[in-house]
């Protein structure tokens, strides 16, 4: 059976959209909620700190996957 795993990107509305997305589908985050200041070792702007790196939630047999752009 064929699989859709979508990996969106955001505007720094990603933990914003992802914890409606939790509301809406039911579930819990697969793994942690990485922000872009959990980087070891990189130089980040202050205005993208706490944008996310990384989120995956589970979506029937599906994974919807995301992050922030900058």
């Amino acid at each position: 059976m064929a699989k859709l795993n979508p990996y969106l990107n955001f505007d720094g509305t990603c933990e914003e959209a992802f914890r409606f997305y939790k509301v809406v589908f039911g579930g819990e985050f697969l793994g942690d909620v990485h922000k872009m200041k959990d980087i070891p070792g990189m130089e980040i702007p202050e205005e993208a700190k706490n944008r996310i790196m990384h989120v995956a939630l589970p979506v029937g047999n599906d994974l919807l996957m995301g992050s922030d752009v900058f």
